[in-house]
């Protein structure tokens, strides 16, 4: 059985996560959408390109939720150091590190926003969350989905105009 302060972590951070997803939604929708030219009857079936800085405006609104994952990937890398040096486990050392990673990871896309360090960052991410889940911690597991939610959040409205 879960302890209260297990789920009540659980709770906050999807509800953190609902709740600036839903301010991000809502924010986009707000933007007025005057820059966009209206396309022909003929050209309506085709989507419309993002200009530079329709781009750079949503990633400023959304790239807010990278600095919120790295920062969750560095509570990551803290909980792992401390159970590393109290139980003296290689594997924790090594979450550690994914963690890490993960944490430099998730500021570059921040800064340069390619996808190729989308996929590293998911591939950093997903190794340790495989590896709990196999061995029976699926709640250590879980709580590392959350930071890969958040970049999800951040970066699907833009995946088609990133590098």
């Amino acid at each position: 059985m879960l302890d209260l302060k297990t789920v009540l972590l659980i709770f906050g951070v999807v509800f953190l996560m609902l709740a600036v997803a839903r301010a991000v939604l809502r924010k986009q929708k707000m933007q007025p959408s005057s820059q966009i030219k209206s396309a022909p009857v003929g050209a309506s079936e085709a989507k419309p390109r993002m200009t530079d800085e329709q781009f750079k405006k949503s990633w400023r609104s959304l790239s807010y939720l990278m600095l919120l994952a790295a920062a969750g990937n560095l509570y990551m890398l803290y909980n792992s150091v401390v159970g590393a040096l109290e139980t003296g486990s290689y594997f924790l050392w090594i979450d550690a590190l994914f963690s890490l990673a993960a944490a430099v990871i998730a500021v570059l896309i921040w800064r340069l926003h390619h996808r190729s360090l989308v996929i590293a960052y998911l591939i950093v991410t997903v190794i340790p969350i495989m590896f709990f889940i196999s061995t029976g911690h699926s709640l250590d597991g879980i709580i590392r989905l959350f930071p890969l939610v958040l970049v999800y959040f951040a970066v699907k409205p833009v995946w088609e105009y990133i590098d």
